[in-house]
């Protein structure tokens, strides 16, 4: 990091330019962390500081060399890039930069400083949305880094970039994460926080606008209406600087109108009530799965009793291989009600493996397994092998249609089906430009879901109706109380 010489206040001083960050900020300019995270809610800054600290160090007389960047890098132009050239405009309409010290290359989205020679390059980890790997380069000298939206950036790729950032230019290298919460199972939260139910969280119970302050009942309703979020805390790592904030930390710069309308989507009585939003978007909260979830209202169930239900079982088969799971599923249904067991989810199953796993796990032979029908070879050797295994049904849009039916279900998945619960938390829509969902479902964290999504419509007749094989027991007795689930 290009150090001042003595401690930064509130107001950064630089010959006549005068740098006035947000106070939540002022570590950043002092701490020896590596990373960086400036998160939470909208409207905090976190961009607009960001790209103000870039102006503020590449005019600095010490090494310098900055990288914008973004999962897309052609996303770059629109947001860090413009927002740099705004905040060099308004020094420059000050009087306070002469506009002829800079070097702007539109072409490459780079930026020179030619008194010192500092510089900022503008890259991504991926050259589109198409692109499978990483394709960094040129970045052994950088020495500063922000990464916009770094949710949206693999695991992986970011190792790539931080294990190429090494120069001994400067004493520390910082790398600058901005982001919205993901949910709780993404690498940036399970690598570096650690998670509190929300409405445990004093900080965040007084800023639900006190509407259970006077309620004897506060705890539980309190309780109830933050289920399932989550307040995250920074581990304790000193190569780490958390900066968590939302709009009220930036509150002089949002007008009016917008933090009405942020607290009247926290109201339930209002009609722009949107919880997601208001706990995600505006609070800044961790939530238990991705933005835009297929499915949100699965539930618990003991695998004892999953066990003890007089339904016959049926099965769903998902094939896989390389970098997608075998996944078989155990379910049974009874008046609209589903209840999922996981008993196969692994990769680089042979089918002759898979079976031998099917005959560990207890998969009964006479009860009927539904398979996708893309692959008729695997079905047949599964066949050969005594099961009843038969090609899944599938129609025009039968994506749609099978997460409709599923959807219209009261689903139970047992608690010790690891992968089908990390899967109820991850299986999510497509964003749109707006990171608003789409009705399309990204192709990932799908496999248990495709495999009782084959069962089900193959194996339901119509709604309370299902096919038993003929080995099936009579008919079962209804359960009557849920209480234990």
């Amino acid at each position: 990091m290009v150090s001042s010489p003595t401690p930064v206040p509130r107001t950064i001083a630089l010959k006549e330019i005068t740098f006035k960050p947000n106070i939540i900020f002022k570590e950043v300019f002092t701490t020896k962390a590596r990373y960086i995270d400036i998160w939470g809610g909208r409207a905090r800054g976190g961009s607009h500081f960001a790209t103000d600290y870039f102006l503020f160090l590449i005019m600095q007389p010490g090494y310098f060399r900055g990288c914008f960047l973004r999962a897309i890098a052609g996303d770059v132009r629109g947001s860090l890039w413009q927002d740099f050239k705004d905040r060099l405009n308004d020094l420059v309409e000050k009087g306070q930069v002469n506009e002829r010290d800079f070097i702007l290359k539109e072409d490459k989205m780079m930026a020179i400083y030619i008194p010192t020679g500092n510089s900022i390059i503008s890259k991504g980890f991926k050259k589109s949305s198409s692109s499978s790997s990483a394709k960094l380069k040129s970045l052994a000298g950088i020495t500063h880094v922000i990464i916009e939206e770094c949710e949206e950036v693999d695991a992986d790729d970011f190792t790539k970039l931080d294990d190429s950032l090494r120069t001994t230019k400067v004493e520390n290298i910082q790398i600058i994460r901005l982001f919205n919460p993901p949910g709780k199972n993404h690498w940036l939260i399970k690598r570096y926080y650690n998670l509190e139910p929300a409405h445990t969280n004093a900080k965040i119970a007084s800023r639900i606008d006190n509407r259970f302050k006077s309620d004897t009942s506060e705890p539980k309703r309190l309780e109830k209406y933050l289920e399932g979020w989550y307040y995250a805390t920074p581990k304790d790592m000193p190569e780490l600087l958390s900066i968590h904030s939302t709009y009220r930390d930036n509150i002089t710069n949002v007008n009016e109108s917008t933090k009405r309308n942020y607290r009247s989507y926290g109201e339930p009585d209002n009609p722009m009530y949107n919880p997601d939003f208001y706990f995600r978007d505006v609070l800044g909260l961790v939530s238990d799965g991705k933005k835009g979830r297929i499915f949100k209202k699965c539930l618990h169930m003991t695998l004892e009793l999953f066990r003890s239900l007089p339904y016959p079982s049926f099965y769903g088969l998902d094939f896989g291989f390389s970098s997608d799971p075998a996944a078989v599923v155990e379910l049974k249904y009874h008046n609209g009600k589903l209840f999922r067991h996981q008993l196969v989810y692994d990769k680089e199953l042979t089918n002759d493996e898979l079976i031998a796993k099917m005959r560990a796990v207890g998969v009964n032979p006479k009860q009927r397994m539904y398979a996708d029908s893309a692959e008729p070879k695997s079905i047949r050797e599964i066949q050969r092998a005594g099961f009843i295994c038969i090609a899944a049904v599938k129609g025009p849009d039968s994506i749609d249609a099978g997460i409709k039916q599923l959807q219209s279900m009261e689903i139970y998945t047992t608690s010790v089906s690891k992968d089908l619960w990390e899967e109820a938390e991850e299986y999510s829509w497509e964003l749109d430009s707006s990171k608003n969902p789409t009705d399309v479902p990204i192709d990932d964290f799908n496999h248990g879901w495709d495999a009782s999504r084959y069962a089900v419509m193959s194996h339901i007749k119509k709604p309370g109706t299902v096919k038993t094989a003929k080995s099936g027991s009579s008919s079962p007795k209804a359960v009557d109380s849920w209480a234990n689930w």
